[in-house]
């Protein structure tokens, strides 16, 4: 269990996402290890009491931090995808790019260093939950763009696609002195994605 209980009500509902929240932030600042529940009640600004209604631990909530993360990652898939449907494939890339990037970098980088560190929070209900967003993505995309039915394993390429986008993202800002910018980043991940398209085109004519 994740959670000792849901809440319920609005105030104590108030005091859960606090509570989270107040995780990926002491997080960002003390690193995992140093994350104490301590720390992270005095960030929320609740008594420990509050924490230990909702969590029996600060793995629990590292849990629970995992879940949300996730599920405001898929809500950022959900909600590109009426904003690509009209655009050419290049550009339905970046603009994923660029949407996933800006949700890394919500709240001075909160969810980027989150990504960093919290691998062995994934549970296989998150793992579902994101998969979903993503072949409903590739399926909307789809009905628009009946030509890339013809991409063998497209729900496989744009799987690849957002979590190349996610990676990439987090190791470019996580470096210093690439030797070129993001833009050139993006070009390149959009050039070997219509490469593969195009060879897939090819061998079906």
């Amino acid at each position: 269990m994740v959670t000792i209980r849901k809440p319920k009500q609005n105030r104590a509902k108030n005091t859960f996402e606090s509570i989270v929240s107040a995780g990926f932030i002491s997080v960002m600042k003390n690193g995992l290890d140093h994350t104490t529940v301590l720390k992270v009640c005095e960030i929320a600004g609740v008594g420990s009491g509050s924490f230990y209604e909702y969590f029996k631990n600060k793995e629990a909530l590292f849990i629970e931090m995992q879940q949300h993360f996730i599920m405001e990652i898929s809500k950022v898939i959900y909600e590109v995808i009426p904003e690509i449907l009209d655009l050419e494939i290049p550009e339905a890339i970046r603009r994923i790019f660029l949407k996933i990037g800006e949700f890394l970098a919500k709240d001075n980088n909160k969810y980027f260093y989150w990504l960093s560190v919290s691998s062995k929070y994934s549970t296989e209900a998150s793992h579902v939950k994101a998969v979903k967003a993503i072949n409903v993505l590739a399926i909307e995309y789809a009905m628009k763009h009946p030509e890339v039915l013809k991409i063998k394993n497209l729900k496989m390429m744009v799987y690849i696609l957002i979590h190349s986008s996610i990676a990439l993202t987090m190791n470019f800002f996580a470096s210093q002195n690439m030797g070129f910018t993001f833009e050139e980043l993006v070009d390149c991940l959009i050039n070997l994605t219509m490469s593969y398209i195009e060879n897939e085109r090819n061998k079906v004519v």
